[in-house]
């Protein structure tokens, strides 16, 4: 029974709800009409406008639904442990910008080292080497070791002391080199730059150490100085007994003129009451110079106490010192046999210890945000207020359109036939432009209901009608006008672009691409390429042992100092060494140069990063140049300060003299060279020659080369003109006394060079000896470095078709609403008894008048019309206050009065008396003088008239005596009085 009934109510529910859909009608004329046409239009227009409704509803819900889109989230000033966690779980989009993109190395970056043993033992203490210090005259050979052992752990001090300084000024360069990112750089990536900084500081100080000790090294083999131990040439008094020669050491078959690392193994003589004994020092070894000696030397014997007790007794007659032996059970990654130059190349350090603390660095960047990107769908808020943004308009276009649209699709045409076509036409026509004033004149949007017969409120219909349509079309009008004919600029975003996509992008929009880059600083061998062609004068056979070994004479007692033998095989052996260090301070500028780091925020174009790249190149070159350069003047200058004597004797003689005791003395004079003494230049040179042994051949000034004070200095100033010509170099091989001749071919002058056959040395030098450069920039591996996030560039352009419709779908709707409560509500005509308007508001109002603001419901009344929020109470003038104006008085008249109703003044003499403030007052009165005024002015008076009178008086006494008597005694003419 339920069941039945609930099935009756569905159906009888059904019925109804199909019943009220057939009849639905939305768009009812006003009044109701019976026309069956327009019925059925109206039914039509309704069910069309849901299903355009209902289709466009459901296409909006489901693209803004399904729709995937990319949310930005920003995370303000995150700790660490907020930043690794997002890392953890965004690490491919997160980004976190730096408020400080540099930030220097000591700021989260420490490196210590600790030294070998030998550099905090006894062994280089001022104790030990004056403790072995030695007597001289008590020495038998020159291979003592009372003369090196003291000079060796001297030299062994310095170098730890100078390798401390030079780490220590490597440090302070180091720590104020800048870490630079833009943004957080992760903690793995942290940690691995870290270590490549602190790899990159250790090879170039090993390496900036190495080089300035192997230049020092090899200008002093090359000058030939003479070691004051006399370990690389021994003096040989001539027959004269006046002069002295040198004739260099040789040490197992090696010749200190040849080479300076001739070395013999160290051995100690004693000689106890006659039994002569030798020591064998392990590992040490005695050789031309101390220091090359040293270096082939190991500390084996100082890693046993046995060893360095027996040294001890060999070395001094003196008590043995407590020297206690290098402890062999400390962790070391040297072994007992690791030579002194071994632990140079490592500068003596045994371990580094570097720590780069992150938690440091990410204080130090201080990051503003950390933004990372998800992929989602729009939430559900997104969706609804989308969906209201749109729905407003599309249901007031649908409203518009619809109804209009059935309307002309279903009017009906009259059967007319062809000849009446015209005439119809015309007539329309005719009528058009009256039917349509018409139909505007009448237009009544805003109509009352029920239908009002006022004509005040009907007029106040139609001009809100009009008002309402003019606002509409002129609002449309402006949209629509603006959103085509804007210009606007669009920022397009292109995500990880490739460089042929960015080449593209760039020429077509250069002016506002940017491109940020993920990593912004990037090390120069990632992109730059150097490479160099040195003369050919390195690669001759003019630099080898053979050439050397080839020009050293037979019999060094018999030369000159100018002979081309003399100081021909040194002046090679330093052009050789010229090339080997050049090479090695462009292999160290270069490690440093290829760490350097290259800057940009964007990625730069092919054109600029062409330019900077190649300004980095030319500045490197300079660099190095000036780096080599200096150092080379700087040992130059020392040695002609410090007077340096040549073991060649190229600039000072050494002699024989008795001193004023009779005792022998050695003396030394400068040696000259055209008119140039070396003790005041060190730049005095001559040409070389070679005298032949064969009486016919005379004497071969070899062209422009040179010897003087110093072999380098000559050098310098020497040309290789002579080795560009293979008869030169016949001719200088025919004058060189040997069994056989070599084999020495010519330089090939038809090589291209930048150079001269007259080049000097020392021009070489100016240019490293290089003939080439070549640079290679890799701009594509420079913008893979790079990785650019996206690309973003501007456009100016005007909005499209789709933007102009879904911004006036978006608008209209909001905008019919608004100018339907509005206009009505402005438009309602209120007439303000006494009130106008005109051309100007001035004049206006000066026709107006005050009867309106006389009467309180008529203010009540006009605060109605002027706000929609609740009226404020403002009492009426009051009439019955006595005026001089009536009610209808215009604002004009009550201006020609000034707006006065009474004029009342009063003047207020007592504060105008106080604002004078008068300083005195003066009146005069009629009297006569006074007893006392009058005695006090005959007294003043008197004095003076009376000394007056005494000079007038009797001068005018005489006066008039005189003029008496001129009259007295006049003659007066007799008149004859004729009668006639």
């Amino acid at each position: 029974m339920n069941m039945t009934n609930t099935c009756r109510r569905a159906l009888e529910f059904w019925r109804k709800f199909k019943q009220y859909c057939q009849n639905l009608n939305l768009f009812p004329s006003v009044p109701l009409t019976t026309d069956e046409h327009q019925l059925k239009n109206q039914i039509i227009s309704t069910r069309l406008y849901i299903f355009l409704f209902t289709l466009s509803l459901t296409i909006l819900l489901l693209y803004t639904s399904l729709a995937d889109i990319t949310i930005t989230t920003n995370v303000p000033t995150p700790t660490l442990t907020k930043y690794e966690q997002l890392h953890s779980e965004y690490s491919q989009s997160l980004t976190c910008p730096c408020k400080h993109i540099s930030v220097n190395y000591q700021k989260f970056l420490s490196i210590e080292y600790t030294f070998h043993q030998i550099c905090t033992s006894v062994f280089i203490t001022d104790e030990w080497i004056t403790h072995n210090d030695v007597i001289l005259h008590y020495l038998d050979t020159t291979n003592d070791p009372r003369i090196v052992v003291s000079y060796a752990f001297q030299a062994l001090g310095a170098f730890c002391e100078l390798i401390e300084s030079t780490i220590n000024n490597s440090l302070i360069q180091f720590n104020s080199s800048q870490y630079i990112t833009a943004s957080v750089a992760s903690s793995d990536l942290f940690q691995s730059q870290a270590q490549s900084f602190v790899d990159q500081f250790k090879l170039s100080t090993t390496n900036n150490f190495l080089l300035s000790l192997n230049m020092i090294r090899k200008t002093t083999q090359g000058n030939a100085f003479l070691s004051g131990q006399l370990t690389n040439y021994y003096l040989k008094v001539k027959s004269d007994n006046s002069s002295v020669s040198t004739n260099s050491i040789s040490y197992c078959d090696c010749n200190c003129r040849l080479s300076s690392t001739c070395v013999n193994q160290l051995s100690i003589y004693k000689n106890d009451s006659g039994n002569v004994t030798s020591f064998d020092v392990p590992g040490f070894y005695v050789g031309c110079y101390v220091i090359e000696a040293l270096l082939q030397s190991t500390l084996q014997c100082f890693y046993d106490q046995t060893c360095i007790d027996e040294l001890q007794v060999y070395l001094t007659t003196a008590s043995l010192m407590n020297a206690t032996a290098l402890d062999p059970s400390l962790s070391s990654q040297y072994s007992e046999n690791s030579t002194i130059e071994y632990l140079l190349n490592n500068l003596m350090i045994e371990k580094w210890n570097s720590t780069p603390i992150y938690d440091r660095y990410y204080d130090e960047c201080q990051p503003i945000q950390c933004t990372y990107t998800i992929k989602t769908r729009n939430s559900v808020i997104h969706i609804i207020t989308t969906m209201f943004g749109i729905i407003g308009g599309l249901i007031t276009v649908l409203k518009l359109v619809v109804p209009r649209l059935v309307k002309f699709i279903r009017k009906r045409r009259s059967r007319l036939s062809p000849s009446n076509i015209g005439v119809l036409l015309t007539t329309y026509v005719r009528n058009l432009f009256p039917i349509l004033k018409n139909y505007f004149l009448t237009l009544n949007l805003f109509p009352s209901w029920p239908p009002s017969t006022d004509e005040h409120q009907l007029k106040n219909q139609k001009i809100s009608t009009r008002l309402y349509v003019l606002l509409l079309i002129l609002s449309i009008t402006i949209l629509l006008l603006y959103t085509s004919l804007t210009d606007i600029t669009i920022t397009i975003n292109v995500p990880t672009p490739t460089l042929t996509k960015y080449e593209q992008l760039y020429s077509k929009y250069s002016q506002t691409l940017t491109c940020p880059c993920k990593h912004i600083s990037i090390n120069y061998e990632k992109f730059l390429s150097i490479e160099y062609t040195f003369h050919q004068i390195c690669t001759s056979v003019f630099i080898t042992d053979e050439w050397i070994s080839y020009l050293m004479m037979s019999n060094e007692s018999t030369a000159a100092n100018i002979n081309f033998q003399w100081t021909g095989s040194n002046a090679f052996q330093a052009l050789g060494a010229f090339c080997e260090l050049i090479e090695s301070t462009i292999n160290n500028s270069l490690i440093q140069f290829n760490s350097t780091q290259y800057i940009t925020a964007s990625v730069a174009s092919l054109e600029l990063f062409k330019s900077q790249a190649q300004s980095f190149v030319d500045q490197f070159i300079s660099s190095t140049t000036n780096t080599f350069v200096s150092s080379l003047n700087t040992i130059r200058n020392s040695t002609h300060g410090d007077s340096l004597v040549s073991g060649l004797l190229t600039n000072y003689l050494i002699s024989v003299g008795t001193s004023v005791s009779n005792e022998a003395i050695v003396l030394t004079g400068s040696v000259v060279y055209s008119n140039c003494g070396c003790e005041r230049s060190s730049t005095c040179i001559a040409q070389s020659s070679i005298l032949s042994s064969h009486a016919n051949m005379g004497t071969f000034y070899v062209p422009g080369f040179y010897t003087g004070c110093y072999v380098i200095e000559a050098l310098l100033q020497s040309t290789l003109r002579c080795f560009y010509d293979q008869n030169c170099i016949n001719e200088l091989l025919l004058y060189l006394p040997s069994a056989s001749l070599m084999n020495a071919i010519a330089l090939n002058s038809s090589l291209t060079s930048q150079y001269s056959e007259d080049s000097t040395i020392e021009y070489l030098l100016n240019n490293l000896m290089i003939e080439e450069w070549n640079s290679t920039q890799m701009y594509g591996q420079y913008y893979d470095e790079c990785q650019p996030i996206e690309c973003i560039y501007t456009i100016k352009t005007r909005n499209s078709v789709i933007y102009i419709i879904t911004t006036m779908f978006g608008i209209i709707g909001g905008l019919i609403t608004v100018l339907r409560c509005v206009v009505p509500q402005v438009v309602k005509v209120f007439n303000v008894t006494g009130f106008y308007v005109g051309c100007y508001t001035t004049e206006a109002l000066l026709r107006s008048t005050l009867e309106c603001f006389y009467n309180q419901t008529c203010i009540d009344e006009l605060q109605i019309y002027l706000t929609s929020v609740s009226p404020m109470y403002v009492a009426a003038l009051d009439s019955s206050l006595p005026s001089q104006y009536s009610e209808d008085s215009t604002i004009e008249n009550l201006l020609n009065n000034l707006m006065i109703e009474e004029w009342n003044s009063t003047q207020m003499y007592a504060q105008y008396y106080n604002e004078c403030q008068p300083i005195e007052c003066t009146y005069t009165t009629r009297t006569r003088n006074n007893i006392l005024y009058v005695i006090t002015t005959l007294i003043g008076i008197i004095g003076g008239l009376t000394r007056v009178s005494k000079i007038l008086v009797p001068l005018l006494v005489k006066i008039i005596v005189y003029c008496f008597r001129k009259w007295r005694n006049r003659v007066v003419p007799q008149i004859s009085i004729i009668q006639t």
